[in-house]
């Protein structure tokens, strides 16, 4: 560990990895200050709304405590709202959807608190993330295939890798909750979370975030085969290859295959191979690397968390643009999305799909 024995910045969110990371840094011998983002909306009726950010102040203070390490609050709620909030609910209206978590690891959550680790002295700023680092400082999936997280942080930028680690990015999650354990830490059988950041109960994100902006979900139709099949409440609602929620009958399960943000059309379609395709264009492409892959390279490219990646060639269209050139076609490629790019293991970086 580079910062070993040095003043360290941890990201503590009450969580068991979180927990886990200021751990192995106190056992590291380094003097730990634990910092947590408060990105909850100031009005109490909002409040209810929150999932991430905005965690029972009193569970970090008491992780803090058990411990033994400082602690400290740093109030993000504005720059989270206007940079990753409003920026979700204008996808969603774009007919596309949007990956808050992308948006928020490098403006706000390590954006927020590396300006504060530096602002203090720190060596380094560390977090639960399960990722890992190559020799030459590029971040690597963890090893623990199951809690990776390296697909949220390939926005980030190559100058903040230096000053980042994640402890727990060689362990599995069983080991890191055993830690915990055994220090008696109150968090060590704490459930992940698994909500979205904002979404009031019985609400989708999109319609939480619709209430929010004041949004106006736009009704439109679906079409199948050219013709009308039914109505939808707002192409917000709707995203490429869903098939829960549609409440159209037409004898077979239907998908979503396009969305017309400015008809408000759905298309559907019932045979699933329709969804397919084997080239996409992300923009906003942002690279980790310094030696861009050459056009000839197969790559892994991953379109969601969950989706495993899969081989392909990236060629540049334009500044900040590159076309995906699968070697087999992907199911519900989404735009708004983000399309990760490895090497192996490696991550390389990635851009959002169009």
């Amino acid at each position: 560990m580079f910062y070993t024995g040095k003043k360290v910045v941890v990201a503590l969110s009450g969580g068991v990895d979180s927990c886990a990371a200021a751990l192995l840094a106190k056992n590291a011998g380094c003097e730990v200050i634990a910092a947590t983002l408060d990105l909850a909306p100031a009005e109490a009726e909002w409040k209810a709304a929150w999932g991430c950010g905005g965690e029972d102040k009193s569970i970090v203070k008491n992780v803090a405590e058990q411990l033994g390490i400082k602690h400290v609050f740093i109030n993000g709620a504005k720059a989270f709202e206007e940079k990753v909030l409003k920026n979700c609910f204008e996808v969603y209206k774009s007919g596309k959807t949007p990956n808050p978590c992308v948006l928020c690891n490098p403006q706000i959550k390590f954006g927020l608190l590396a300006e504060y680790a530096r602002s203090i002295g720190a060596a380094a700023l560390l977090t639960g993330h399960y990722a890992k680092f190559s020799p030459d400082k590029l971040i690597v999936r963890g090893d623990d295939p199951r809690k990776d997280q390296s697909y949220f942080l390939y926005r980030l930028e190559r100058s903040l890798l230096d000053f980042i680690d994640f402890p727990v990015g060689t362990l599995q999650k069983a080991q890191v909750r055993e830690m915990v354990a055994a220090e008696n830490i109150s968090v060590a059988s704490r459930p992940d979370s698994q909500d979205a950041c904002f979404v009031f109960p019985g609400e989708t994100f999109a319609d939480t975030l619709f209430r929010r902006f004041h949004g106006k979900g736009s009704g439109g139709s679906f079409i199948y085969q050219g013709r009308i099949v039914g109505r939808h409440q707002g192409i917000h609602r709707c995203t490429i290859g869903q098939r829960k929620g549609l409440n159209v009958a037409l004898g077979v399960p239907a998908y979503v295959k396009s969305i017309d943000a400015e008809s408000c059309d759905v298309e559907l379609v019932t045979d699933q191979t329709l969804l397919e395709r084997d080239e996409f264009v992300i923009n906003n492409v942002n690279f980790q690397t310094v030696d861009i892959p050459p056009e000839t390279e197969v790559l892994q490219i991953q379109i969601r968390y969950r989706t495993p990646p899969a081989p392909g060639r990236i060629i540049k269209t334009a500044p900040g643009q590159y076309k995906i050139v699968l070697q087999n076609p992907m199911r519900a490629i989404t735009p708004g999305q983000s399309a990760v790019i490895y090497r192996d293991n490696t991550l390389l970086g990635g851009g959002i799909i169009e």
